[in-house]
């Protein structure tokens, strides 16, 4: 954490980063309290790691990466698991665009998609409602087994 509180002598600097606070202590309150996932570090650490994927420059393929440096979603059930990619990608979205240099824009952008693309594979291992006919029959079946 020592290079970006160097840099809180600047008012700009001090706003973000307090800015990014910010959204981390939301992101861990809510990956808790909506996906039933702990995070491993505290809110000024998950500042940290988001900051450092801004100023990295983080795109494509570093998705899996930020969440694992957040928390262990491996053990969670799939709905779990999409509702904390989702709240990530949400955190990630609402940093302040400037911590992006100007020409990495893109790779913000990026980075976005792969989170968005892991809350999609998450997602699709969730089981299918049964529709109505598949019930009816369900219901078939069950009065015939009663009989």
């Amino acid at each position: 954490m020592g290079r970006y509180w160097l840099a809180m002598s600047d008012a700009s600097a001090f706003t973000l980063v307090r800015s990014a606070i910010a959204v981390a202590d939301a992101l861990r309150r809510d990956m808790a309290d909506q996906a039933q996932v702990v995070t491993a570090i505290s809110a000024p650490e998950v500042a940290v790691q988001l900051l450092t994927a801004a100023e990295g420059a983080w795109g494509k393929g570093k998705a899996t990466h930020l969440m694992a440096q957040l928390a262990d979603v491996r053990n969670h059930d799939c709905y779990c698991r999409a509702r904390a990619w989702l709240l990530l990608r949400d955190a990630v979205a609402s940093l302040p665009t400037v911590l992006w240099a100007q020409e990495k824009l893109t790779a913000r952008r990026e980075l976005l998609d792969d989170i968005e693309r892991q809350a999609n594979a998450a997602r699709a291992e969730t089981a299918p409602l049964p529709s109505k006919l598949e019930l009816r029959e369900q219901e078939w079946r069950e009065s015939v087994m009663r009989r």
